[in-house]
């Protein structure tokens, strides 16, 4: 190992992509020394049997342990994915730099995930050399490749990596679709990492749904109301009408159609005070005052 270098290995714990480029004494849960050929191990035992992220990291001789360079081929860092029945093997080609280059294998989501790690940085490294309009076009291909990576991805940190690396603050409304089943895709996972990127989605305005639902239930009750109303007066008009006798059934039937007394009376060959009678006894039985009453009851 590089002189420069202090010969100890320190693992932090990442519990979200923000934590990515942060570094504290905290944060470190582990640390072991390399040995005389350059080899160190760490125990995956105490892992929690989920994938987490974690970080590999060592120091500059005289430097904090908690100190984290970002970028360039002094970077002092490296990310992986583990759960307690992984192997992970590392092997650094130091002659690129301490990080800037390395091999991982062992556990399949790592080669992913350092492929978007190298996608990223590929791009950020040649990004001086372009013009403003190639570096554009670029990006937006690498974002475009990165939201496919999200999308393809069985492995919900790798693809949410993918995710968040690919700008998708900027691009929701274009892509909103995309987004919100991307989101459903993931619905039942709950780590701290899609906790974080669920925060970051605009959220639907619940209000606006609960009006919806609740404009939906009164009109359903009001049209039930009114269905119930009718269904019942045409209920009682029925039961009224059985009360009619024949010839009441008879009258009643001109008087729905608007003829007047003398009208009936020469209709059935009766007197108009014979009319009058079955009118008067008709209005009794059926609970109305007037002509009016009975084309309202019709």
């Amino acid at each position: 190992m590089d002189p420069l270098w202090d010969p100890v290995v320190y693992l932090s714990y990442i519990p979200t992509f923000k934590d990515m480029n942060t570094m504290s004494n905290e944060m470190i849960i582990a640390e072991t020394e390399l040995d005389s050929s350059g080899h160190f191990v760490f125990e995956t035992k105490s892992f929690p049997e989920e994938d987490k992220l974690y970080r590999l990291h060592v120091s500059k001789k005289d430097a904090p342990a908690a100190s984290l360079i970002i970028g360039g081929k002094e970077e002092n860092h490296m990310f992986f994915i583990a759960n307690k029945n992984s192997g992970i093997y590392i092997e650094n080609k130091e002659d690129k730099g301490l990080f800037y280059d390395y091999k991982i294998s062992g556990y399949q989501p790592n080669k992913d995930f350092k492929l978007i790690h190298n996608l990223i940085n590929d791009d950020d490294r040649i990004s001086d050399t372009r013009t403003l309009k190639k570096e554009f076009v670029n990006k937006t291909i690498v974002y475009e490749e990165l939201r496919h990576i999200a999308d393809t991805s069985s492995h919900p940190i790798v693809s949410l990596y993918a995710l968040t690396k690919s700008k998708f603050e900027s691009s929701y409304l274009e892509n909103q679709s995309f987004y919100e089943s991307y989101l459903d895709k993931w619905k039942h996972e709950n780590s701290t990492y899609f906790k974080e990127l669920r925060a970051k989605f605009p959220k639907k305005d619940k209000s606006i749904t609960v009006w919806v639902i609740l404009t939906g239930i009164v009109f359903f009750l009001l049209g039930f109301i009114i269905h119930y109303v009718i269904g019942t007066k045409k209920k009682t008009s029925h039961k009224q009408l059985k009360l009619l006798s024949v010839q009441e059934r008879k009258v009643y039937a001109l008087l729905v159609e608007g003829k007047s007394n003398k009208e009936i009376s020469e209709a059935f060959n009766i007197g108009i005070s014979t009319v009058k009678s079955h009118v008067s006894s008709i209005y009794n039985k059926l609970n109305i005052k007037s002509r009016k009453d009975i084309l309202n009851l019709k």
